[in-house]
């Protein structure tokens, strides 16, 4: 009987303790297209794992890093929309939202006059950061030739 009573405490014990800890769970970001349509401005632009004194090059084959600091984004629900940048430049683009990678994804294809988004074979890949209320982070990865990976992080707001 003492050996019952014991057993039934060690197995409560063990029961409350574990009821108790901490649980840490990985949860991938959950985005839908709906949580990024609409008009969005670049609040800034952070270049994180870059070596000092490198730079990224054109982003997008649009511009440096830094000149899409307060461009403005129009992501229409439809997939379609285009990106503004402060000097007047404006490339359509047509978007969408990838949950198949391990890290969702928001995708877009340049588009030229009356070209049709099914027509274009490449495009860009940002990971999503931070999506909430009216702000988000989009990360592009960028490969360095040291085979690491930096990002360019675009901060945006929600207009």
């Amino acid at each position: 009987m003492k050996k019952l009573i014991n057993n039934t405490l060690i197995i409560c014990f063990v029961a409350v303790f574990a009821a108790c800890s901490p649980k840490t769970t990985t949860t991938t970001p959950t985005v839908s297209r709906g949580d990024v349509s609409g008009t969005w401005k670049v609040t800034s632009v952070n270049m994180e794992g870059f070596p000092a004194g490198t730079s990224a090059g054109k982003v997008f084959d649009m511009a440096n890093a830094q000149d899409f600091q307060g461009s403005t984004w129009d992501l229409r629900g439809g997939g379609t929309g285009s990106i503004s940048l402060t000097n007047g430049a404006v490339q359509p683009i047509y978007w969408s939202v990838n949950k198949t990678m391990a890290v969702p994804t928001f995708q877009f294809k340049k588009l030229m006059d009356g070209q049709r988004a099914k027509d274009v074979e490449t495009g860009y890949s940002l990971q999503f950061g931070d999506v909430s209320g009216g702000t988000a982070v989009f990360k592009t990865p960028v490969m360095l030739s040291s085979g690491q990976t930096a990002y360019i992080n675009l901060t945006f707001a929600k207009q």
